[in-house]
């Protein structure tokens, strides 16, 4: 079995990252359980460039990311039980290399790290399973007819679960699901 795991948002708490930098700098502070939009950052003025851009440069200071979760190194390691775990990730290059240590340094066990232009092309991968948190993804993983584990997040809670749409609260949850949903 194949499993694609995403980083962002699923592993890393880069939102967090990003809401202590935003806050530093702007009259309206923002709450990470105000962000119940994928593109909630339109509202705020940013453009794609502009805020993917901030994210990035949030993965410069990747020793202050925090996990998304507590023994998410466990979790991780434990889904390696069904087969290869892949991280899969849409990210510019030059935050890769941030990333990889912050997996590291968390001792956040892969296979491969596995790079698209955006997150939507997951979809054309040949994974078994993947796990993210974003709706766009969640949509387009599931009209291709493939399963996904949809890791909670205020963001992402308009999504309805179906037969190819599983919401998960916590990564260990899918050692639970994994196994039924493969039969």
């Amino acid at each position: 079995m194949k499993i694609a795991l995403d980083l962002d948002g699923t592993l890393a708490d880069i939102i967090g990252s990003w809401l202590i930098e935003y806050n530093k700098k702007s009259r309206d502070k923002l709450d990470y359980h105000n962000i119940t939009k994928w593109d909630f950052w339109i509202k705020l003025g940013y453009t794609p460039t502009r805020f993917f851009k901030e994210l990035s440069n949030c993965w410069k200071r990747w020793q202050y990311i925090k996990p998304i979760e507590d023994r998410v190194s466990y979790a991780v390691e434990q889904l390696h039980r069904f087969g290869k775990v892949d991280i899969v990730t849409a990210r510019d290059p030059e935050s890769s290399s941030y990333a990889k240590e912050w997996l590291n340094y968390h001792n956040i066990p892969y296979n491969e790290f596995v790079l698209v232009a955006r997150g939507s092309d997951k979809a054309y991968l040949d994974y078994d399973i993947f796990i993210d948190d974003s709706p766009i993804n969640a949509k387009k993983i599931s009209s291709f007819n493939k399963m996904i584990l949809l890791y909670d997040q205020p963001w992402n809670r308009d999504v309805r679960e179906d037969n190819n749409i599983i919401r998960i609260r916590k990564l260990l949850d899918a050692l639970d699901l994994i196994p039924r949903v493969i039969a």
